[in-house]
């Protein structure tokens, strides 16, 4: 079964945790990614001025592409700048290779439990506070 990373950039740049939203900067900024592998899958949202992360775990839906554009455009499609979905039969190092062709950093968080995410070189991005 191929392996997804579906990411958006977001215009913005905020902190969960202070309540408080600044326009991204180039270096700076928001996502909202998706990532399936197996029967897994999960939403990823990062919060760029605190790098602060917050994930849900998913049923894999049959169209992860479709999940992800459809629910990220109805709750951020006023400020996504960039969209990318990587596919690939080779993982977590084909998901790398994918980045790199794109012009990205191949920086992957990965936890145990199977979750992976994409974070900008030279960050630590972990969950910092708790959705209310």
């Amino acid at each position: 079964m191929d392996t997804f990373l579906i990411i958006f950039f977001l215009g913005i740049r905020s902190s969960y945790a202070n309540n408080k939203e600044l326009p991204a900067t180039a270096d700076v900024f928001d996502t909202v990614q998706f990532y399936a592998a197996g029967d897994k899958a999960w939403r990823i949202k990062t919060f760029a001025s605190d790098e602060d992360v917050h994930t849900w775990a998913l049923d894999r839906p049959q169209d992860i592409v479709d999940l992800a554009t459809s629910n990220t455009e109805k709750h951020y499609g006023d400020v996504i700048t960039e969209g990318y979905v990587l596919r690939t039969e080779a993982g977590v190092d084909g998901l790398r290779n994918e980045l790199l062709s794109r012009g990205l950093s191949p920086t992957l968080e990965c936890s145990e439990s199977g979750l992976v995410f994409w974070a900008p070189e030279g960050t630590s991005y972990r969950t910092k506070s708790v959705p209310q």
